[in-house]
Parts: structure tokens; C-alpha cells; sequence
């Protein structure tokens, strides 16, 4: 038998009844993150009330809970083609999302909620376009982070850093002396992004060997080329100021006494004397013992 026009379909118990505020407000907060199949059970009414009540009522479509790729390439980066790029974010593990309900032409939206934007933006604000974004309360939020903590890229942190060329900022990054994180994309493989605190810290610690330092290995450079005997090390025997134990020290001709007593007992002698009857001393065994104490501290602080 035919159904009438007017005839209600039994399967919606909530058909032809009016909307409560509690079933708009539940409509306002899922419409495009659950299907509408079950909006249609949970409310027990039919996909076409919920399409009607959506633009009717609420005012609104399936994407106003949340933000899709392209508005927030279009709100983060200025270009609303660049969501691949959002996409990317969020495959390294940057920024939380997930499929929405909604359709974007003929594939599904990504949805990202305020929260997870508002993390991204607090711990890689450099990933912005600050010059770019349009006004809006992530770029408030951008900007405060860099007044607290500007960031810069090679070429701008080579001056700060008293070198001329950006590659001496890349070497010290390579050795782990400064701090650094790159950013995706750009001309190829990226670039390195340095914080201000990261500059200041380097500075603060300088481990640049010395012009002394230079002159010395230039000079042994030198005498090597020419085939002239070089000395690498130097014996010394020093006194333990802990134990009292005479030890036999090798370390380069460069250090003076005092300088050698000093660094044996800031390598073997940290709390507790580890050394034993020989052990060497350099330069290099301090500045790594220093930068493990850094990456040590870091994670505590």
C-alpha cells in the first residue's frame, strides 16, 4: 500500500514535535562530527528535519564546530591552498585532528578543534606567517610568543652571533652547540629556526675554541705540511687534592699546569675521584662533559 503525503514515517518517535533547547544545543554541538545517521537515532528525527534545523534554526552548517584544513591554512599561512601543508602538520605528530562528517567537494573534511590549534601555536609558533595572517586571536597568540621569545633564521642569527656567513650557524648547530628546529618546506629540505633564549644560551656558554686555541693548531698544521715532528701530548704528574694520590696526566702542549690541574679535577673528580694511577685531560672532554650536563638539565627544567 502506498504512503499518503502528510502520513508520518514510524521510525521517528520525535517527528512533527517541537524542537526542545536541549536537542538544538546537542545538534549545535555534534552536527558534522557524528554521523547523521546517529544524530537521526539519538534525536529521533529524520535527516531532513536535522538539514532544515541546522540552517533555520541554528543558522549554521555541518563545519561551524570546528576548523577545516583550508580555513586554517587560510588563518595560519595566508593561503587557502596551502591545508596540504596543515595535512603535513599533522603527520609529523605537530597537531591533533581527525575526519569530519562534512564533505569538501569530493572528499571528506579534516577537522581540528581550538584547543589543539592554540597547542601548536604555543610550542612552534614559527610555523606561521606572521606577516601574512589575517587578524584574528591565533595571530594575538603568535605574536605574543615572539615578543617573549623572537625566533630568527641562519641569516639573521649570524650577526647575533658575531660570524658573517649563515653556514658557521649551521655548523654549530650540526655539533649540537646551538639549539635549533626546522621548519618544513621552503627552497630544499627547510630551514633552521633559532629562538632568542637558544642565542643567548649559546653566548652565555661559548664553546668556540679560542683565538689561542686557533693559532696553536694552525701552527701544528704547519709544522706537519713542512714534515717536522709535531708533540701531541705532554706528561705531567699531579697531586690529587682529595685523595692525595699522584697521578700521571697526558695532555696537549697547549695547557699550562694550573690549566691541567684544573681540568683533571673537574673531569675525575665530580663529588667522588674517578680517576685511576694514568688518565688524559683535554678541551674537548670538558666542553662534551658541559653539554651533557645541559641536555641533562633540560628536560628537569
Amino acid at each position: 500500500m502506498k504512503k499518503q503525503r502528510g502520513d508520518l514515517d514510524r521510525r521517528w518517535k520525535n517527528a512533527q514535535k517541537p524542537w526542545t533547547d536541549a536537542d538544538l544545543e546537542y545538534l549545535d554541538q555534534k552536527y558534522g562530527l557524528l554521523s547523521l545517521k546517529g544524530i537521526c537515532r539519538y534525536l529521533g528525527r529524520s535527516p531532513n528535519a536535522i538539514k532544515v534545523a541546522s540552517v533555520r534554526k541554528l543558522h549554521h552548517g555541518m563545519k561551524i564546530s570546528f576548523y577545516t584544513s583550508q580555513q586554517l591554512a587560510e588563518i595560519l599561512l595566508g593561503s587557502r591552498h596551502a591545508c596540504k601543508t596543515i595535512v603535513y602538520y599533522m603527520n609529523l605528530g605537530w597537531l591533533s585532528g581527525r575526519k569530519s562528517y562534512a564533505r569538501a567537494g569530493k572528499s571528506v573534511a579534516w577537522c581540528f578543534f581550538e584547543k589543539d590549534i592554540l597547542s601548536l601555536l604555543r610550542t612552534r609558533p614559527w610555523l606561521c606567517n606572521l606577516k601574512r595572517m589575517e587578524r584574528h586571536y591565533f595571530r594575538s597568540v603568535v605574536q605574543e610568543e615572539y615578543d617573549k621569545d623572537p625566533w630568527y633564521t641562519c641569516d639573521e642569527a649570524a650577526p647575533m652571533l658575531g660570524v658573517k656567513s649563515p653556514d658557521a650557524v649551521q655548523r654549530y648547530i650540526k655539533k649540537k652547540w646551538l639549539l635549533a628546529e626546522k621548519c618544513p618546506g621552503g627552497p630544499w629540505q627547510g630551514q633552521w629556526i633559532i629562538r632568542l633564549s637558544a642565542i643567548q644560551e649559546f653566548l652565555a656558554n661559548d664553546p668556540r675554541p679560542t683565538k689561542q686555541e686557533y693559532v696553536a693548531l694552525s701552527k701544528r698544521k704547519l709544522r706537519f705540511d713542512r714534515g717536522l715532528p709535531v708533540r701531541l701530548s705532554i706528561h705531567w704528574s699531579v697531586r690529587c687534592r682529595f685523595c692525595g694520590q699522584r697521578i700521571l696526566v697526558m695532555a696537549p702542549p697547549s695547557l699550562k699546569a694550573p690549566r691541567v690541574e684544573e681540568l683533571l679535577h673537574n673531569l675525575y673528580t665530580n663529588g667522588h675521584c674517578s680517576h685511576g694511577l694514568r688518565c688524559t685531560v683535554d678541551l674537548k672532554m670538558e666542553k662534551e662533559r658541559s653539554l651533557d650536563a645541559q641536555d641533562n638539565r633540560a628536560p628537569a627544567a
